[in-house]
Formats: C-alpha cells, sequence, structure tokens
C-alpha cells in the first residue's frame, strides 16, 4: 500500500459525494480507513526495523572498539 492509493481512493470518496448512496460512501470510507491503518503498519514495521539496525550497529560498534588492543608507543629511537 502507498500514499497514492490513498489519495486515489480519498478523491473517488470525494466525486462520489451527491451522486452515490450513502451506504456506498461509507463502505469506501472503510476502505480508505482501512488502507490508513495498512500505512501505519508499514512505518511501524519500518521503524522497528531501522531501531533494530541501529541497535545492532552501535553493538558492533562496541564490539569493535573493546576488540582493539591498546595502542603501545613505541620508544624512541636514536638516530647517529
Amino acid at each position: 500500500m502507498n500514499t497514492a492509493r490513498l489519495i486515489t481512493q480519498l478523491l473517488e470518496i470525494e466525486q462520489a459525494l451527491g451522486k452515490v448512496e450513502t451506504p456506498r460512501i461509507r463502505g469506501m470510507l472503510f476502505e480508505a480507513q482501512e488502507s490508513v491503518l495498512e500505512l501505519e503498519k508499514q512505518m511501524i514495521e519500518i521503524l522497528t526495523d531501522y531501531e533494530g539496525l541501529q541497535m545492532l550497529m552501535e553493538f558492533s560498534r562496541n564490539a569493535a572498539s573493546s576488540a582493539l588492543p591498546d595502542r603501545e608507543i613505541p620508544a624512541k629511537m636514536l638516530l647517529n
């Protein structure tokens, strides 16, 4: 489902006002409401996936930084 389909549904409802019986308009409204709920469901899934990826990236960063050995400072060398 995408927003273009929802906009199309809303335009169809607008055009049907005064031309189509009330029960049919009510049905069209229910279909549009279902579209909104589907879009919200998809958005929640996307945000949940994003949050999971963020946590995974943070975990990877922490694991990588703790796995690195401490850098030793080399002793000064004298050159003649």
